[in-house]
């Protein structure tokens, strides 16, 4: 099934590179205190919180087993201390909508005057939003747009933006052969954007291409397997791997070096990790889209707090991780988003022309890798280096 939405209005990447570096000046001097630890089960208490003077905050996520998700929970602890929050988890639903709906419920119950949640899917979260407004709490959605239902904010990049991107520098330098796109999880909006973006222009742009579609439910190990596949059946004719999330490149990286393939096909993924910082650097991966961990975590607190005070926004006004606020849509519902648009990062700067779609632009300006304000690079840097995890 397609799943098809317009996307917001969203910043410019010089703009979201400034604020990623006020953001990541902010990480430096906390990075030495170390990551949080999360658990799939039970509650942080909250029974301090109006002495102290904080706005007790649930948060509930889908994962925490990447590379990306990993630092996101660090920076929302970080963030959480000085925005005065206290947390309620963060809990872990383990890729499981029940369970999330469930745990949404057991927030509400603990005295969560908002809660910040990573959907399973756009779709998922029904009884989660009604039983959580009958009690007067809203949700901030982290990462993935909702199409079911109200909420209070929606905090998440232009993932067809993300396909675009990828197909703007796989376009630029394939224009026959095979490409293997490692798809997500099509029932997702994430998935669902990246993979129909990606498809439409590489039509539009490269059409003699062979697209090689294999969805892998954001499975590391169906990522891998996959490109295992299309390597041996494919060989020479297998031009490039665009991987729409960043945990399977720590298997593919290793398989075309052994097969005497790195820098003979081009690789491209998502997250902005610090792994992917040093892999661009080294030239074993092409690009990736850098997916601001720091910035997620950062607005999606910040709107939980208005959320839980009573804060009114409307679109046009100031966002913070864009320019201006703008009403995002799917599934027939529609909810107020702050569209961050991320950096796509290559080993240098390079600008890249498309025939666009989905709304999109026509231009794609890259990021260069040694640019300081990634968040991969801070994060990285205040973590052993960028290359301690590759």
């Amino acid at each position: 099934m397609r799943f098809r939405r317009r996307p917001g209005v969203g910043p410019s990447r010089a703009t979201t590179a400034a604020l990623a570096a006020v953001a990541a000046a902010t990480l430096v001097a906390a990075c030495s205190s170390g990551g949080s630890s999360s658990s799939s089960s039970g509650a942080t208490s909250t029974s301090s919180a109006k002495a102290a003077g904080e706005t007790t905050i649930g948060v509930d996520l889908t994962y925490n087993n990447t590379a990306f998700w990993s630092a996101y929970i660090n920076y929302e602890s970080q963030y959480a201390s000085q925005l005065h929050i206290k947390m309620i988890g963060p809990l872990l639903a383990g890729n499981d909508a029940n369970t999330q709906n469930t745990q949404i419920e057991t927030l509400v119950n603990e005295g969560a005057k908002a809660i910040v949640v990573n959907p399973e899917t756009a779709t998922s979260l029904g009884p989660a939003i009604s039983y959580a407004a009958q009690h007067g709490v809203q949700l901030i959605s982290v990462d993935t747009i909702v199409g079911v239902g109200h909420v209070y904010m929606v905090v998440r990049a232009s993932n067809l933006e993300y396909g675009l991107d990828a197909c703007a520098l796989i376009s630029s330098k394939v224009k026959s052969g095979y490409v293997l796109d490692l798809e997500g999880d099509l029932t997702s909006s994430n998935g669902a954007d990246r993979t129909n973006a990606f498809n439409d222009c590489m039509a539009k742009n490269a059409p003699a291409v062979h697209i090689l579609k294999d969805p892998t439910n954001w499975t590391e190990g169906t990522a891998v397997t996959d490109a295992q596949n299309a390597v041996n059946a494919y060989g020479s004719q297998l031009k490039a791997i665009y991987s729409q999330w960043s945990s399977p490149d720590t298997g593919i990286v290793p398989l075309l070096k052994s097969k005497g393939l790195t820098g003979k096909v081009l690789v491209v993924s998502d997250d902005g990790v610090p792994f992917e910082m040093c892999d661009i650097s080294n030239g074993t991966l092409s690009a990736s889209q850098s997916q601001p961990a720091n910035l997620y975590a950062y607005w999606a607190l910040k709107y939980a707090v208005d959320a839980a005070t009573g804060v009114r926004l409307s679109a046009g006004q100031p966002g913070g991780g864009a320019p201006s606020l703008a009403m995002v849509s799917f599934g027939g519902d529609s909810n107020l988003g702050d569209p961050i648009v991320p950096p796509f990062v290559t080993k240098g700067q390079q600008t890249l022309n498309v025939t666009p779609v989905d709304g999109l632009s026509s231009t794609v300006t890259t990021t260069a890798v040694t640019d300081s304000s990634l968040w991969g690079n801070v994060y990285g840097n205040a973590h052993g280096g960028i290359c301690s995890s590759s």
